[in-house]
């Protein structure tokens, strides 16, 4: 089977009670556990019930299945019935669908994904801010500020509080508070208190939710567990229906995710994970500190996996300096635990899969002048990779989302081909794309350009090569047949073109050149389609838009995204009644739109696999889980990855006042103290200490990615009062790969 250390006494002796698999990056832990159902569906071992899996995201919820599906048919066993793998929202989806009258009164609820929460939210907060205006306004700095930056603060304020209140509203859920406690127990608090604010934004959001008929994510996992706990008879029957319970990814589990787990399994619980890769940060309710008290119970058996093949031995040694740095060596001591003592081991030279070896030493270290400078050296160093390596796959990784924009404009106006692993990718929103081009024109059918724009980018999706020569009377000119149509449709009216006289386009009218073309006749064939949509009535907006899908036969996840669309349309409709087609066209075509995050998910149901000559541009949280031939570590400043108390810390805040500077700490101090009696001395001490920890973790998740060249840069620049620096992480590790280089 292909097993290594760790991963052998994991398949041949787990056969109940409760056991911990510490794995390492690039540890194989998803072939492990998949080869164990294997072998527990092969003997019979899981009887009576089946095996649970559960894991984060939908594409490992396709791996594991695909994996498991192809073992199993490889020993000619139809064991499709004995194992069930789910995200935990999907789990708590089917506990929630045996009994939903027992939750809601309308058994027809919708679950609401993160971007609409994130909607109703901002607009309690609205309605929130309406009597409560001096509230919103304490926390700003009015003497530093100037009045012409008011509109900016106020709005990027409304949007810090947004993310604010989201984690604080799942913080209540997660803990079993409901609205009313939150309420009773805050009552306390004066109106400078923002956890105040947050009872009372939290009651507003949730009336909203019952209104609507809706549950959010963390609703799903509240009811689901509040139902297995006061009815035994369903809980008996998930009992009795999974034998084990088996939790991927557990560094990244929550309190109630645990907990929910922990009834199910009744003993038989076996749980997967590496702390040093829990990265998922401090407006998040994780807590990866579950998993490490389970490794460490004592009825807890425990396998680790500490051989990795996929990195150089030289990235291991890399990775593994890191570990022992902040171990040993940290600045702050408080911070010493941030990663576990889990070094990686490369595989023995005899494995069937080794270590990948190359010919120099594949680390460098650079410090630019300004984050522009970085950009364009690092996209200098990818062009150069890229041709002396055509068959490696390469990523960029930048530290924050808003700093990806830069390097995608400078890989663009160097025409190198990349793929942005985000929601707003161009695969994850093509088909949102498609349908704001379509409805755009639908809105507007006389514009010659958004007529344009639609044939090209939704009818006509077809490769249509060969110049085309074009003789005027002042050039002969060579122009592409997508060129020399976009040319004939801006200048000739629509009308004409859709309903000509006769029935026929006059041809007299069409350059001679482009009626020899192949765009040209699909171009003509494709009109009947066009037509008919002009004449589909719109007054039914989510109709219109699934008779789009019909018509230009969307395949699987494009009609998912479109049946999505269509609902959220529907709300929105209601919400906004003075919503034109135009609004529904520009939000769907605006790069951060609404409905990007269920397209994600759509998304990453296929899965993402690199490709060679196509560099990936992606932050560190979202290259967890993947790999690279080639990575670039970008913007290791002092900000972005501090490691001193006087760094500076992204939280907080320059608008707001000094007491206030940080938000999410006065508001995790508060939480503490009014629910689990802890007195927080030093909120913003408490908050630093957790990004410096959490930071050190995501910096070992992104030297990981690299499997065969990794480089490493910051940069160093002074303006005003914004100095930044490189963080003392890079310092450190451009100290090692300079000796390391040498030898």
């Amino acid at each position: 089977m292909g097993l290594r250390k760790g991963q052998k006494e994991l398949v041949e002796r787990y056969r109940g009670g409760k056991c911990a698999i510490a794995a390492i990056p690039g540890g194989g832990k998803t072939h492990c556990l998949s080869l164990w159902a294997v072998e527990m569906i092969t003997h019979g071992y899981h009887k009576p019930g089946k095996i649970l899996i559960v894991t984060y995201m939908n594409s490992a919820v396709n791996n594991f299945k695909q994996r498991i599906s192809a073992e199993l048919q490889k020993r000619g066993i139809n064991g499709s019935k004995d194992y069930f793998v789910s995200t935990i929202h999907g789990l708590c989806l089917q506990i929630i669908k045996e009994k939903p009258d027992l939750i809601i009164a309308n058994e027809e609820f919708e679950v609401i994904d993160e971007v609409s929460k994130i909607h109703l939210i901002s607009s309690a907060i609205d309605e929130w801010k309406r009597y409560n205006e001096r509230e919103f306004q304490l926390y700003l700095d009015m003497e530093n500020l100037s009045v012409s930056k008011m509109g900016d603060v106020y709005k990027s304020w409304h949007e810090k509080l947004c993310r604010i209140m989201l984690s604080a509203i799942s913080d209540f859920k997660v803990k079993g508070i409901t609205p009313s406690e939150a309420k009773e127990r805050c009552k306390s608090l004066g109106r400078d208190s923002i956890l105040a604010w947050a009872s009372d934004i939290y009651e507003i959001y949730d009336r909203r939710l019952k209104i609507g008929g809706y549950l959010d994510f963390d609703d799903m996992l509240y009811n689901a567990k509040k139902m297995l706990e006061t009815d035994e008879h369903l809980l008996e029957k998930y009992r009795k229906k999974y034998t084990f319970v088996c939790e991927d990814e557990a560094q990244d589990s929550n309190y109630i995710q645990n907990e929910i787990l922990t009834l199910i399994a009744n003993g038989n619980l076996l749980r997967v994970g590496d702390s040093n890769q829990a990265i998922c940060g401090s407006f998040s309710s994780s807590d990866f500190t579950l998993f490490k008290n389970f490794c460490e119970a004592p009825d807890t058996t425990v396998y680790s996996i500490t051989q990795s093949s996929r990195n150089t031995r030289e990235i291991i040694d890399l990775a593994n300096f890191f570990v022992k740095y902040v171990r040993e060596s940290h600045p702050v001591h408080e911070c010493r635990d941030s990663l576990l003592p889990q070094y990686i081991e490369p595989v023995p030279e005899d494995d069937p899969r080794p270590n990948p070896v190359i010919d120099e030493y594949g680390i460098k270290a650079a410090v630019f002048e300004s984050w522009e400078d970085e950009a364009r050296g690092v996209v200098t160093q990818t062009i150069h990779m890229i041709k002396n390596h055509p068959d490696k796959t390469i990523a960029i990784l930048v530290p924050t989302a808003w700093k990806m924009s830069l390097v995608v404009n400078i890989l663009e106006a160097r025409k190198v081909p990349f793929e942005l692993l985000d929601n707003t990718s161009g695969e994850r929103n093509k088909t949102l794309k498609k349908l704001g081009r379509i409805i755009d024109f639908l809105a507007v059918p006389e514009d010659g350009e958004k007529f344009s724009n639609m044939i090209n980018e939704c009818i006509l999706t077809g490769d249509y090569d060969g110049p085309v020569f074009v003789d005027s009377e002042d050039e002969t000119r060579t122009m592409g047949q997508r060129e020399l149509l976009s040319e004939f449709i801006k200048k000739y009216p629509v009308e004409k073109i859709l309903y000509p006289v006769g029935g026929i386009i006059e041809t007299s009218d069409v350059p001679k050149e482009l009626l020899k073309t192949k765009i040209w006749r699909d171009f003509t064939d494709s009109l009947d389609t066009v037509r008919q949509l002009l004449e589909f009535p719109n007054t039914v907006v989510e109709k219109l838009i699934l008779f789009i899908a019909e018509k230009l036969r969307f395949d699987r996840e494009e009609r998912a995204i479109a049946q999505k669309v269509a609902g959220d349309v529907r709300y929105l409709m209601n919400q906004n009644p003075r919503w034109r087609l135009s609004d529904l066209a520009f939000e769907l075509l605006s790069p951060k739109n609404m409905f990007n995050y269920f397209a994600g998910v759509v998304w990453d149901l296929k899965g993402f696999e690199p490709k060679p000559g196509v560099v990936t541009v992606a932050t560190y949280h979202k290259s967890k889980g993947l790999e690279w031939d080639i990575v670039f570590l970008t913007g290791l400043n002092n900000a972005d990855f501090p490691v001193l108390l006087d760094d500076r810390f992204m939280g907080e805040f320059w608008f707001l006042k000094e007491q206030y500077k940080n938000p999410q700490a006065l508001i995790k101090s508060e939480m503490a103290k009014v629910f689990e009696g802890k007195i927080v001395k030093d909120s913003v001490l408490e908050s630093k200490l957790e990004t410096i920890s959490e930071r050190a973790r995501l910096l070992y998740v992104g030297i990981t990615r690299a499997k065969e060249y990794l480089f490493l840069s910051s940069y160093e620049q002074n303006k005003g009062k914004r100095v930044e620096l490189p963080s003392k992480y890079f310092f450190e590790l451009r100290r090692y790969i300079e000796e390391a280089g040498k030898t």
